[in-house]
């Protein structure tokens, strides 16, 4: 009858440590969850929104998309360098590139909508119509003529701010004054 009892008191003894074993890898999974999650939101290169991030038993498993392969392997390196982590399960996550077009056409818009800005609040001589621009590959090019190097300045000054804007080639000139 004691050797019964003292069984039943290491099985039960075995099933509490299985259970604080268990609960021990949960949390375990879940900080080396948060801190690659964590190092992605500081990294320029990685947007924490397209990248998910699971983490089973020290395995890591990401999924979803970076814009390209030195930000695939940054990811990679991030989550292999965190303490705990036994493998990492990259089969779901792909190399997305960006779409030029769609973005060049949205810094296209934005930089028109930083010209308005510039006449309504830096120089109201800016006409309201009329400044070229484009942009191809974030190469922003503006063409007009404009009365004054201050509404130049102005228009240069907002059209760099936007994110996205690699360059910006001006074919801006002042109107020479008719004599």
């Amino acid at each position: 009858m004691a050797l019964l009892i003292a069984c039943s008191v290491c099985q039960l003894h075995a099933a509490g440590l299985s259970e604080l074993d268990s609960i021990e890898n949960h949390l375990m999974d879940a900080v080396i969850t948060t801190k690659i999650t964590a190092i992605y939101t500081k990294n320029k290169h990685l947007n924490p929104l397209k990248i998910s991030v699971a983490t089973e038993d020290g395995v890591v498993t990401l999924s979803g998309y970076v814009k390209n392969k030195n930000s695939f392997v940054d990811a990679l390196r991030i989550a292999k360098s965190i303490k705990g982590v036994k493998s990492v399960n990259t089969d779901e996550l792909d190399i997305k590139k960006v779409n030029t077009g769609f973005t060049d056409a949205y810094i296209t818009a934005k930089v028109e909508a930083s010209v308005l800005k510039a006449k309504v609040l830096d120089d109201e001589s800016i006409p309201l119509v009329g400044i070229n621009a484009t942009t191809e590959n974030g190469v922003v090019t503006l063409t007009q003529q404009l009365k004054s190097d201050k509404s130049i300045a102005a228009i240069l000054k907002r059209a760099s701010a936007i994110k996205g804007v690699k360059k910006i080639i001006s074919h801006l000139s002042v109107k020479e004054k008719n004599s």
